[in-house]
């Protein structure tokens, strides 16, 4: 199945090039189904998914009836795909969004020596795993987050504006202490985490100071984009899945989650140590080697006004974005 959000938030079933609204399509369900639609997934979508993400043993078989029968032509509750607006499929907008860093060796080894000019291994990084220290990352605030079709651009005075395709996983479940065979993923979308470099690259002004950080040159807003829809239930691998990322029509990445250093069950594991996860929090994987940080300043891959962006995850399908011109307010 695969979850959208369209207009100004309704939840459908994305089928073929149709989208299934379901609060009109569950009146074709028995009494049961419908009655179980309406309590876990209540209106027209537009509020959390984290009670129908939580109760998805109950929600999966009357939302299967509902896709198979617009793929058969047996419903007139649908939509086309291209009378509609997608926006971010986040289940919901107050739950937390984690993202790692640094989790693909050949990723960190590039940028670490255009940031630092230090040469490193790929084993440098993945020795970190095998000492037992933990993966690192920041937060990411929802209100950055940003749809498939949606423009993206820095704040103005930026020089060094730059992308990365991951995957985003939605936990089904989550608790305090949970140990990494508990991890459960409910879905997954595609994720393109864009950056700010200019602090990193030591250009203007610092964006932030002292012994913690907001973490601002990912947290601005169109900082953040991901869809166009959530797989659910489809047999794909969150572990071993291919993201690519193309700039007008150019390849610039072209990686697997296989090569993450810290896998999504570990890093759910050591979170949930301090924190209790909750159905609906989002892990984003980090991102592989081809950014535009990785050519260095000098370099020729940062993104400029006019750039064109598809973000692609094997079994999800492309999230494309326009880059316009920067912000002045």
């Amino acid at each position: 199945m695969r979850f959208v959000r369209y207009n100004e938030g309704t939840t459908g079933l994305l089928v073929d090039d149709n989208i299934v609204d379901i609060a009109a399509a569950r009146a074709s369900l028995g009494s049961s189904g419908a009655d179980t639609l309406a309590r876990l997934l209540p209106g027209d979508g537009s509020g959390s998914w984290n009670d129908m993400i939580a109760h998805w043993g109950e929600a999966r078989e009357p939302l299967a009836q509902l896709a198979a029968g617009a793929a058969a032509g047996e419903t007139n509750a649908t939509v086309p795909l291209s009378s509609v607006q997608l926006v971010a499929p986040l289940p919901d907008r107050r739950n937390r969004i984690i993202a790692l860093g640094a989790n693909v060796a050949a990723h960190a080894v590039n940028a670490f020596k255009a940031i630092t000019g230090e040469e490193f291994t790929e084993d440098h990084f993945l020795k970190d795993q095998r000492d037992g220290l933990p993966p690192w990352g920041f937060l990411i605030m929802p209100e950055t987050v940003v749809g498939p079709d949606a423009n993206v651009s820095p704040e103005a005075g930026v020089e060094k504006f730059d992308y990365e395709v991951e995957v985003g996983v939605i936990l089904a479940s989550g608790s305090r202490r949970m140990a990494a065979g508990d991890f459960e993923p409910w879905g997954f979308t595609v994720w393109n985490d864009l950056s700010i470099r200019d602090p990193r690259l030591g250009i203007g002004p610092p964006i932030h100071r002292g012994a913690f950080n907001w973490a601002l040159e990912k947290n601005f807003d169109t900082g953040n984009a991901c869809g166009p829809c959530v797989v659910v239930d489809e047999g794909y691998d969150v572990n071993n899945l291919r993201c690519v990322m193309r700039v007008n029509d150019e390849v610039r990445q072209d990686w697997s989650t296989a090569d993450m250093i810290y896998g999504f069950a570990e890093s759910a594991a050591y979170l949930s140590k301090y924190v209790e996860l909750a159905p609906g929090d989002i892990i984003c994987s980090g991102t592989g080697p081809g950014t535009a940080v990785e050519s260095g300043a000098d370099g020729n891959r940062w993104l400029q006004p006019g750039d064109h962006l598809e973000a692609e995850v094997e079994g999800v399908g492309v999230l494309a974005n326009n880059v316009v011109e920067w912000r002045s307010g």
